[in-house]
């Protein structure tokens, strides 16, 4: 275990950071984040491969270190393009699509060639799941990058294992597998909470609806009795505690940009807190019927 396999395993740390936090952003709603962290932690990813070719064989590093280089240059890129948001500018995000997709071709059919003769299907399925992954992450929407990543990490994955290593070399470079099962993880982390939100929502309408339903009975019951002697009052006080705190949690900053957003991002919010302010007049009135 040289020096240059220990650095290329702490550039691997810095990079998994970064490779799984992105797969948290929503790139529906923030693509200008998610392509700077990514960006970032494809710099590292890249740092890694050239240091880990120095402890081995750069022979079988050098397919990675150019899909590194190819991914930082095109990831901050697309993060200035997104950033400015304009027609001019979403019509050259196209064009540099198209030429980065051409020059990944190029590259990754001559690297893959150069490769020993051992491990060229290895780096073909790269190439291909790269380039998947390339289309997957300017497409809108969530679910395109998320599922090519995952087929890609899984090629990528492979590379760091003795399946990649010749002359009879075959240290695994564990830093480099933990990056790729990490994006792996950070997609299925993502999904996961995709379906708390989901379930979260369902709980949500179904406490308004208590709410809606028990608040009639509270209002036509204070005008006979002291709310106070209401026993349902402090179950549904607490349940429209707990209506806020969902609805606060639904609130997503990233959708907020201008005044429309943020008056339709918290109109939900808006209307909660009118009903919490009306069980609050019933409960501090003197009425008693």
């Amino acid at each position: 275990m040289n020096t240059w396999f220990i650095v290329a395993q702490i550039f691997g740390l810095m990079a998994m950071a970064f490779e799984f936090a992105c797969y948290q952003i929503s790139q529906k709603y923030d693509k200008t984040k998610y392509f700077l962290i990514t960006g970032i932690g494809s710099f590292f990813w890249t740092s890694m491969f050239l240091a880990m070719g120095l402890a081995t064989s750069m022979d079988t590093q050098l397919p990675l270190v150019v899909a590194g280089t190819y991914s930082t240059v095109r990831n901050l890129m697309f993060f200035g393009i997104f950033k400015k948001d304009t027609p001019a500018s979403k019509k050259i995000g196209r064009t540099f699509l198209l030429i980065m997709m051409v020059i990944g071709v190029v590259a990754g059919i001559i690297t893959v060639v150069q490769s020993p003769e051992q491990v060229r299907w290895l780096h073909t399925i790269g190439l291909i799941t790269a380039l998947m992954f390339v289309v997957g992450q300017y497409l809108p929407g969530d679910h395109y990058v998320r599922i090519s990543v995952v087929f890609y990490a899984t090629a990528i994955l492979l590379t760091q294992t003795p399946l990649n290593i010749l002359e009879g070399d075959f240290r695994w470079n564990i830093m480099g597998i933990l990056i790729e099962a990490s994006k792996i993880v950070s997609v299925a982390v993502f999904y996961c909470l995709q379906l708390m939100k989901a379930k979260r929502a369902r709980d949500l309408q179904f406490i308004k609806y208590v709410i809606a339903d028990e608040m009639s009975k509270i209002e036509d019951l204070a005008d006979k009795i002291p709310i106070a002697n209401i026993p349902t009052v402090g179950k549904i006080e607490k349940m429209m505690a707990k209506m806020v705190r969902y609805e606060l949690k639904a609130v997503t900053s990233a959708r907020i940009k201008d005044v429309d957003s943020t008056e339709d991002e918290l109109q939900a919010l808006i209307d909660d807190l009118k009903m919490v302010q009306k069980m609050k007049q019933l409960r501090t009135s003197n009425s008693v019927g």
